[in-house]
């Protein structure tokens, strides 16, 4: 009562200074998807805006949220919160520059059906699928609560459904949909057969209550059908696609089997279906968007005419926020690790080019983002991979030493996830000296020797033939004589007159051999020396034994080169000149 005497007194004290009208009939339509208020103006060429406020009517000063528009409604969902349990009421002010009009106020209205309200504000059922099976009337609808997720009534929510099943003239069938199903169903029996099947359903989800939904089958439920439906619906997902799996209990009756991928969120919009013989099916070019969207699949058993119950998969999806019974993810390829600087190379192929053409990256523009973790605490190292590379690679650091380095591989591309890929090193990973710093230098010292050695060794037979050569030149240019086929004297037989008759003498040669050291014939074995005999009166000849009276041969001094005649070197200078063969064997 204060308040409304409040309200008052400030529309008198404001009366004649507000130049804009205020909006009327300021109402709310509120329903499973959300929350709309609509008002109505008298005048809208004033480029006229309105301010909508949304109060939370038990907490009036704190969840406030307002909004600006030019249109005579607007969608509030996203200005209540926990719309499921508090009350609201709306009010509207026209806006022109700094001029407002006064604010029209909605009536309370609340999704909380306990609550004392103006408005009362219901969920609905979606549409009702009605079939026979096994002599029963099968009732099946989609799960509100997965239907209307995002709704402000239904947002974090926890609940699950509780819905009843009413017939006419029979008993009430009751039972529970949780919040994780994708589908509700239930079968109810009749007493008797009629030509029309009716029932009404009718449920709530904690404080918040459901319109009543009627519906009607019109024909025979008794159990007509020959066809067994197929059985144990099946989803393998992975990097290269996706394939459904069934059985069947009898396959001599020449069935087909009838597959349809079922987008979730567009279920009569994205169908496709195959027909196959077999048991199973890759249906990976049945499904669009299958980055994003979430999929369920159909099979039915068909033969003729003749067509089994459809039996349905659990809903699947390659996106990770997506609420589904399934999960399909990718996986990494095969990893290669090696020692590189001292770190943990790891290295794979790109799966972004690896699994293009799967449905999961099919007209992918994401990167692939990932990360390796170790076994020692706190060393992740994360790294991107373009699309465009063919390689990803990174190196890893570890604190010390260990005969074994391990990791584990995780990473997402967009909203599609990778499942964890571990992988082990087993060796040293430190970093040494290579080989080729100290064989190299070895090679290049041991080289340099070699050539060294054959440079010398080259030297060496050149110089020495250089030097004998030189060496007879000098001699012969001294005037010494060679003749190199004359034979050494012979030893000097021993006296054996002077010579203690007690000793006996054994020679040392034997005849014959004693006979090669004679010279025969002193004239001819010097014919043919050059310049000797030539006319020079003071060369002689010599004999066998003529050196003996001159000069005594004696081997028992160490000299064993015979003299060879005499030389004048110069004028009256004579020496003796020597063998130049005996003297170049020495």
């Amino acid at each position: 009562m204060v308040e409304c005497l409040c309200l008052c007194a400030l529309d008198l004290c404001f009366a004649g200074a507000v130049s804009l009208p205020s909006p009327a009939n300021v109402s709310i339509q509120c329903d499973s998807y959300g929350a709309e208020v609509r008002w109505k103006y008298p005048d809208l060429s004033q480029d006229i805006q309105f301010q909508v406020k949304v109060n939370d009517e038990l907490k009036r000063n704190s969840n406030i949220t307002q909004k600006l528009t030019r249109n005579l409604h607007l969608n509030i969902s996203s200005m209540m919160f926990n719309a499921q349990f508090n009350r609201y009421y709306v009010t509207v002010m026209a806006v022109r520059g700094e001029e407002k009009s006064k604010p029209t106020t909605s009536k309370i209205f609340s999704y909380n059906e306990n609550s004392a309200s103006e408005i009362k504000c219901y969920l609905d059922f979606p549409e009702v699928e009605l079939s026979p099976k096994d002599g029963k009337l099968h009732v099946q609808f989609a799960n509100p609560l997965q239907l209307y997720r995002n709704s402000p009534a239904v947002r974090n929510l926890n609940d699950n459904l509780k819905y009843c099943i009413e017939t006419e003239g029979e008993s009430e069938i009751c039972d529970i949909c949780e919040i994780n199903q994708n589908t509700c169903e239930t079968s109810v029996v009749f007493s008797e057969r009629r030509g029309e099947y009716c029932i009404s359903l009718t449920g709530m989800v904690m404080q918040r209550l459901f319109n009543e939904k009627s519906s009607c089958f019109t024909g025979d439920i008794r159990s007509s059908v020959s066809l067994p439906s197929p059985a144990n619906v099946s989803i393998q997902c992975d990097s290269y696609g996706v394939e459904v799996r069934w059985k069947y209990p009898d396959l001599s009756q020449d069935v087909q089997f009838q597959v349809e991928v079922i987008d979730d969120l567009k279920k009569n919009s994205n169908i496709t279906q195959k027909r196959t013989k077999d048991l199973h099916l890759n249906i990976s070019s049945m499904m669009f968007n299958a980055q994003f969207n979430r999929y369920y699949v159909t099979v039915m058993a068909v033969r003729g005419g003749e067509e089994s119950k459809p039996t349905t998969s659990k809903i699947f999806s390659y996106n990770e926020n997506s609420a589904n019974e399934i999960k399909c993810y990718l996986d990494f390829p095969e990893v290669e690790l090696s020692p590189k600087d001292g770190k943990l190379h790891v290295q794979f192929a790109n799966p972004l080019q690896l699994y293009r053409n799967s449905p999961a990256l099919r007209n992918l523009n994401d990167n692939l983002k990932y990360c390796i973790e170790t076994e020692e605490e706190e060393n992740e190292t994360c790294g991107r991979c373009d699309i465009t590379q063919k390689i990803c690679e990174k190196s890893i650091v570890f604190s010390g030493h260990r005969g074994e380095y391990c990791i584990s591989l995780t990473g997402t591309a967009g909203q599609r996830k990778f499942n964890e890929k571990s992988s082990c090193f087993t060796g040293d990973i430190r970093s040494y000296p290579s080989i080729t710093v100290y064989l190299y230098p070895v090679l290049g010292v041991v080289l340099t020797l070699l050539f060294i050695t054959a440079i010398i060794m080259l030297l060496v037979t050149k110089d020495k033939a250089t030097i004998k050569k030189q060496v007879s030149d000098m001699m012969e240019a001294m005037g010494f004589l060679v003749w190199p086929n004359i034979n050494p004297p012979p030893l000097l037989p021993p006296d054996r007159e002077k010579m203690d008759s007690n000793v006996y003498m054994e020679p040392m040669i034997s005849p014959e051999e004693q006979k090669v050291y004679e010279i025969t014939d002193n004239a001819t074995a010097y014919s043919d020396t050059k310049d000797i005999g030539s006319g020079n009166s003071e060369f002689k000849n010599y004999g066998a034994n003529d050196l003996v009276d001159d000069e005594p041969y004696n081997l028992s001094e160490g000299y064993d080169c015979p003299h060879a005649p005499r030389q004048e070197m110069s004028s009256g200078d004579m020496v003796d000149a020597m063998d130049l063969n005996c003297f170049l064997e020495l």
